[in-house]
């Protein structure tokens, strides 16, 4: 497998009128994922996406999205078991493959090592940075249960499964399944598709959400 020759990387209310716009209030706090995210060196390619997942019990997820190979499957994940050994972080997937990665002290940043836990001496980038809540833009849509938000800046589509989202999307009046422009404050993870061994690039809402029927994403 590609990720295994290049050995790469840890390897993510009321009813408006029409053309106002429509906030609703901030969710109550939740716990974050510890997500880290970045664009990691690449042999064959312009670059690898990388998003690591941390679960608090000890499991992770890791997505590699191949950049340039939009020709054939270019993402990829991983799941496995991650422990804390000194400063490090020691990460073993489903075939035995290991990770290392050294967390910043302010736990902001985690750096790619080397099989030996070793530091890579190399100008290119290894680090990947953790993903904050900011405000995100796009086109909200909900149908029969299944709800898609995606991004104005890139284009890429996200699972969404979250109530307020909804709430404000019906408030709007607008026709089921039509996209609606929405900003919402929130953040990007991986989260388990509904088909068994794959997983879904997720946006998950933190703060405040805000519809617009009158406003669009511009074009790419």
């Amino acid at each position: 497998m590609k990720r295994k020759v290049l050995n790469i990387l840890l390897t993510m209310s009321a009813m408006i009128l029409a053309g106002c716009q429509h906030k609703l209030p901030q969710s109550q706090s939740q716990t974050m994922d510890k997500i880290y995210t970045g664009v990691l060196p690449c042999a064959d390619c312009s670059g690898i996406e990388t998003t690591v997942l941390f679960n608090p019990h000890g499991k992770f997820i890791e997505q590699l999205t191949y950049l340039g190979k939009e020709e054939q499957k270019n993402t990829f994940f991983t799941t496995g078991n991650w422990t804390k050994k000194g400063t490090k972080f020691f990460l073993i997937d489903s075939d035995e493959q290991k990770t290392y990665f050294q967390p910043s002290v302010d736990g902001k940043k985690i750096e790619y090592l080397d099989q030996e836990g070793n530091r890579i001496e190399s100008n290119l980038n290894y680090t990947l940075e953790q993903v904050k809540p900011d405000k995100k833009s796009g086109e909200y849509s909900y149908i029969a249960d299944a709800a898609l938000f995606k991004e104005c800046k890139s284009g890429r589509t996200y699972s969404v499964s979250n109530i307020d989202l909804e709430k404000g999307y019906l408030a709007t009046d607008i026709e089921a399944g039509k996209p609606v422009y929405v900003e919402v404050e929130g953040y990007y993870t991986i989260r388990p598709s509904m088909e068994d061994g794959l997983f879904d690039a997720t946006l998950i809402q933190t703060g405040e959400i805000k519809f617009d029927k009158l406003r669009i994403c511009h074009s790419h």
